[in-house]
């Protein structure tokens, strides 16, 4: 007979897992989520109370949900939608329409990521509808403000900044006392990092000018960032270099870009390194500043190589 004392266990390994991802990548605990996922399906055939099993299809639905995601950030984009997709079918056995929405907001950030936006647009409103339906208006602000970024890439500028407005307004009114483990990432901060993220976008699709109103909410991110949340504040990071070197600040853009690759040294992520690429782009643009220069080839150097 299974007890509440096997989820539990199994909540606090996901917990532990989904915490070294934040810190040190996708790659530094994917062997390990794995593990956790084969001592633990067995449990879906054990005899056990209603209320335990329910616990238990939420708990296997978080860790494939984790799964998913550390896949992703390793580079095995085939294995993350595996994943997600067995994430989808517990949650959905569990009809927890807030799991739901947070699984939905991941696969669009694999469609996000590489650049196949309007199915990542449609995972975020298969999410907004799962969030609307838990009221949960921290998953919903989640979604909205991927929303934005995912429109601003589409160079929809309007759109994107209503969008994020929304998003903000949601999150302003969202409860936050009892927040579900997947969904703890989403704090002042990382709302900061994703308003910068649609303007940084906005710089490419729309204009130079949003660089301004990036940089200073990037900074708010990176400041307000933890170790605990190392990869997120790399990302950051980065963002705010590419952004310093468009406005032509180059030598502090230059000071950030080799402070990102200094603080991603312990960062195994696929995805991190995909995203200093274009970073190295924009430092070529000055190639009269010796620095920017070497910057791009140390950025080359860190991306071509293998994982930490």
């Amino acid at each position: 007979m299974m007890g509440l004392s096997d989820v539990t266990r199994l909540e606090q390994h996901t917990r532990a897992l989904r915490e070294m991802d934040y810190r040190h990548g996708g790659e530094s605990c994917l062997d390990r989520v794995r593990t956790q996922i084969r001592e633990n399906l067995p449990l879906l055939v054990a005899a056990a109370p209603d209320d335990v099993r329910r616990r238990l299809h939420v708990a296997l639905a978080d860790l494939r949900n984790l799964a998913g995601w550390v896949s992703f950030d390793a580079g095995q984009v085939t294995a993350a939608h595996n994943h997600f997709a067995h994430a989808l079918a517990l949650a959905g056995v569990a009809r927890d329409d807030g799991l739901l929405a947070n699984v939905c907001y991941r696969l669009g950030r694999v469609y996000l990521h590489h650049g196949n936006l309007d199915e990542a647009l449609r995972y975020f409103d298969l999410g907004r509808l799962a969030a609307a339906r838990s009221g949960d208006r921290l998953a919903a602000s989640i979604l909205t403000v991927n929303a934005a970024w995912a429109c601003a890439q589409k160079g929809a500028e309007h759109h994107a900044l209503t969008l994020l407005e929304r998003g903000r307004e949601q999150f302003g009114a969202a409860d936050r006392t009892e927040v579900a483990g997947w969904a703890m990432f989403f704090t002042e901060p990382d709302l900061s990092a994703m308003a910068g993220a649609v303007h940084s976008a906005l710089v490419d699709t729309a204009g130079p000018h949003h660089a301004r109103t990036a940089m200073p909410l990037l900074v708010t991110a990176v400041d307000g960032y933890g170790e605990d949340m190392l990869r997120s504040r790399v990302l950051s990071l980065i963002l705010l270099s590419t952004g310093q070197l468009v406005e032509g600040d180059v030598d502090v853009g230059v000071a950030t870009g080799l402070r990102a690759l200094e603080s991603a040294a312990t960062v195994g992520s696929a995805r991190m390194r995909d995203r200093f690429r274009p970073l190295a782009a924009q430092a070529r643009r000055h190639p009269s500043h010796t620095g920017a220069l070497d910057l791009a080839d140390l950025v080359d150097a860190r991306t071509t190589t293998a994982a930490p």
